[in-house]
């Protein structure tokens, strides 16, 4: 793709018609929740007031947060804006930018299926906000963005062997992290099993004590950091040699 100056500046954020929608949404979600709060007449007024400005000013900072966060490209560099924190990431030092899953959408029904992110010399990951399927056409912008990395990064720009290590390990750590939790996740069920063992079943004493609560206590968290250990590993021997 060839990249002229109408590429750039580019900038990513949220749209009007979803900031709308998100309005919506929050005065939906808090008007079932203030009239209750309001009718019930054992609350003392201040506890009620506390509580309706407490969720308003929650849903105002959340609408906020939305409109401030932004991915912007520009002729220097790849910026972004978060609700607290700005990283820049000058072109000459991303190392490599990539369309990847979003681990979240596993769990929640409305999130994007796949985000783009960066990666810079110190091999961190940098999420680019609105840049997903939800928002834009992944497969288009990133092939635009990926062009204008290629013309600015610089033609001496060379691949860091440092950076590639520190992006392996940022990339075992992440699969690691999942696997992780999904495991703890599906060990509720056989550890639940366990800890009422004791209940249909003759066990010794010292045994039944420690099925119950010490299975929940000590089972989920230790698979946990098993698993996310052992994937950790076997990541990082399957990383060829740079």
């Amino acid at each position: 793709m060839d990249v002229g100056p109408e590429n750039v500046p580019r900038e990513y954020r949220i749209s009007r018609t979803q900031v709308r929608a998100l309005v919506t949404a929050s005065v939906g979600g808090a008007i079932p929740v203030l009239i209750p709060l309001w009718v019930l007449d054992d609350l003392p007024l201040l506890a009620r007031t506390v509580c309706s400005i407490l969720l308003v000013t929650l849903l105002t900072w959340l609408i906020w947060s939305a409109r401030r966060c932004a991915t912007m490209a520009d002729i220097k560099a790849l910026r972004v804006r978060g609700v607290l924190l700005r990283r820049n990431l000058a072109w000459e030092d991303v190392q490599e930018l990539r369309i990847e899953p979003n681990p979240g959408a596993l769990t929640q029904s409305n999130a994007p299926s796949v985000v783009v992110c960066a990666y810079g010399r110190d091999g961190r990951r940098l999420l680019l906000p609105y840049i997903d399927d939800h928002h834009v056409n992944v497969e288009r912008e990133f092939a635009t963005l990926q062009a204008i990395w290629f013309r600015l990064r610089g033609s001496d720009w060379a691949p860091d062997p440092a950076a590639a290590v520190l992006i392996d390990r940022s990339d075992a750590r992440q699969s690691a992290l999942g696997c992780g939790i999904g495991a703890m996740f599906l060990s509720i069920i056989p550890v639940t099993l366990i800890a009422l063992l004791p209940l249909f079943v003759d066990m010794p004493e010292i045994l039944s004590t420690l099925a119950w609560p010490w299975a929940f206590l000590i089972g989920p968290p230790a698979v946990f950091l098993l698993t996310m250990f052992t994937v950790y590993r076997r990541s990082l021997r399957r990383v060829p040699p740079r």
